[in-house]
């Protein structure tokens, strides 16, 4: 199967995991979008918390009824894809630039089920793709000068807005990066709103290969 068969059909196991009644995250990106389909195509009862403007476009065209994230702070599941995902199940996010509002939809929810292609699966983060950090749009080049500190090379992604106002900045993750040291250190800079790495999650991963799809559970 091609890349977009293998999301396709990686979609479609997702949203089976998607049970009447339930309130739900709706990714965003390719991959999520593809199992958002499945879910409308199945006719289930659901309700979600939308992760980007993006989806709320989808989900309009789909008929899937959302709600505010505020009157539903706890989430049954969230149905997301990643830009990579490592043997551990540690993942970065954010190629889109929705990673703020996805890892708090991703953190309200019982279970992560996260779609991605067989590409998708690295040997370690940063293998493929640099991390985006999410910054404030106030004085956001002090803050990537604060951030080249830790990770040199910062620099900010050409581009609208985010959805919540803010500034993307890629960095390379160096070789062999303690993620957990990394993640303490981005939080703590000032102007910093979030970063890509999605950390000790334990999500379960739904992979598209070009033989079928496969499932890496989680914890």
């Amino acid at each position: 199967m091609d890349l977009d068969a293998q999301r396709k059909a990686a979609g479609e196991r997702a949203a089976e995991f998607v049970q009447d009644g339930m309130v739900i995250g709706y990714g965003t990106g390719r991959a999520a979008t593809a199992a958002l389909e499945a879910v409308a195509k199945r006719k289930v009862r659901v309700r979600g918390v939308p992760t980007s403007e993006k989806t709320v476009t989808i989900c309009r065209r789909l008929g899937l009824e959302m709600v505010e994230f505020d009157d539903h702070p706890r989430l049954d599941l969230v149905i997301d894809g990643a830009d990579e995902v490592d043997p551990r199940g540690q993942m970065l996010k954010g190629g889109g630039g929705a990673h703020v509002r996805e890892k708090l939809v991703a953190l309200a929810s019982a279970r992560r089920i996260i779609v991605v292609e067989e590409p998708k699966l690295v040997p370690h983060l940063g293998a493929t793709r640099e991390v985006p950090i999410e910054v404030v749009f106030f004085g956001w080049r002090g803050t990537v000068e604060r951030i080249a500190a830790v990770l040199p090379g910062a620099r900010r992604r050409e581009g609208p807005p985010t959805d919540n106002g803010g500034v993307i900045v890629d960095a390379s993750l160096p070789a062999g990066a303690d993620l957990r040291a990394l993640d303490r250190a981005l939080k703590g800079i000032a102007g910093v709103v979030d970063h890509g790495l999605f950390l000790d999650l334990e999500p379960t991963v739904v992979v598209g290969t070009a033989s079928g799809v496969r499932l890496i559970s989680g914890g």
